[in-house]
């Protein structure tokens, strides 16, 4: 029973149940590469959760709520647009935001 318990656990976390933390997973990506120019300036702040889903003054909602396909800040991400200068996020870190949205 113990060994089943485990195999359980290794699927629901195999199959995308498991919850990505913002604060702990999320933001830190964020502070690391984009809060530099989305900090405490016009247009999109990603200082913070509240900030992020406030969105971008200029253009309205960047995150789509459970579409990470349809969120603008996936989009900029994924493709390589954000952030600038040759300073693309990794894959996973891709995918994780994409977890997360």
């Amino acid at each position: 029973m113990f060994r089943w318990e485990y195999i359980i656990l290794f699927i629901f976390y195999t199959i995308g149940l498991s919850q990505v933390n913002y604060s702990s997973e999320i933001q830190p990506i964020f502070d690391n590469n984009c809060t530099n120019c989305h900090g405490n300036s016009g247009g999109l702040n990603l200082s913070s959760y509240s900030n992020l889903m406030d969105g971008n003054s200029n253009n309205g909602p960047v995150i789509t709520p459970y579409v990470h396909a349809s969120s603008e800040l996936w989009i900029k991400v994924n493709s390589g647009q954000m952030p600038p200068q040759g300073n693309d996020l990794s894959n996973t870190l891709v995918d994780l935001i994409a977890q997360w949205i």
